[in-house]
């Protein structure tokens, strides 16, 4: 079966419009919010990490009860459908709040692309390679803020956060992104428009694999010992030298 995010994220903003389609609720909930996030996390190599989350606080859970949604409505089943099962799910309820992981691993930039076009339909790269020690990123997405949750979103009581987040490998040199940081980028969905491209580049030698700085910290401790070692030997020898004069010649 076909994937799709865009379907998920249609299924929570169906879910949002029937509940917001019955009498307000009596009284007016504190900061409620939601929040979506598409994370790509890449290696040097080009494999990696694509995850899709979805968080509801709760003040947002407590809200879309009070407008008749029910706990069966607000699941990690709901939202990522039988099409994700062979994606890693997991599900955190943490004092009412809801946090929703579905993450698959890919093995090169194809199999990153393929897992983008599938599951985003018309999406299209106009650039994705790694070259001459440099990672290229542009990407048309073909999304619009405003056919996921930006006409959900007006004159409703919470916030909605929707974002397309890279996990660069090495230093970021060129970026669109609407924020930065360190190796980190993000682009805010609900601003995108029909022509948005999603661009980065960075320098892969940038950044050093954090297993080679350590082994070569080790090195270097171990080189600076050996040094010690010999200085306090000719140390001694020269020491001893002094304390014990040559005799003298008869």
């Amino acid at each position: 079966m076909k994937k799709n995010i865009r379907f998920s994220m249609l299924a929570l903003a169906s879910i949002l419009l029937s509940g917001f389609s019955m009498a307000p609720a009596p009284a007016a909930m504190k900061d409620p919010s939601l929040g979506v996030q598409i994370i790509s996390d890449f290696n040097s190599s080009g494999s990696g990490k694509l995850s899709f989350e979805i968080e509801m606080s709760q003040e947002f859970m407590t809200l879309m009860k009070s407008f008749g949604a029910s706990d069966d409505d607000f699941t990690c089943d709901t939202f990522f459908e039988s099409s994700y099962d062979d994606w890693e799910m997991t599900e955190k309820n943490r004092d009412g709040a809801l946090l929703c992981t579905a993450v698959t691993s890919f093995e090169d930039l194809d199999g990153y692309e393929d897992l983008i076009v599938d599951d985003f339909s018309g999406a299209s790269f106009s650039r994705l390679e790694i070259e001459d020690g440099r990672f290229y990123y542009d990407l048309d997405p073909n999304i619009t803020g405003s056919s996921a949750f930006g006409e959900v979103e007006e004159g409703m009581g919470f916030d909605i956060e929707m974002y397309w987040v890279l996990k660069m490998p090495g230093e970021v040199v060129e970026t669109n992104a609407d924020e930065k940081n360190g190796q980190t980028l993000k682009w805010n969905i609900l601003e995108l428009n029909s022509s948005a491209h999603i661009r980065a580049e960075s320098k892969i030698g940038g950044t050093l694999d954090p297993t080679l700085m350590i082994v070569a910290a080790i090195g270097l401790l171990c080189c600076c010992g050996f040094l010690v070692v010999i200085a306090a030997v000719v140390l001694f020898l020269v020491l001893r030298k002094k304390n014990n004069p040559a005799p003298a010649a008869s």
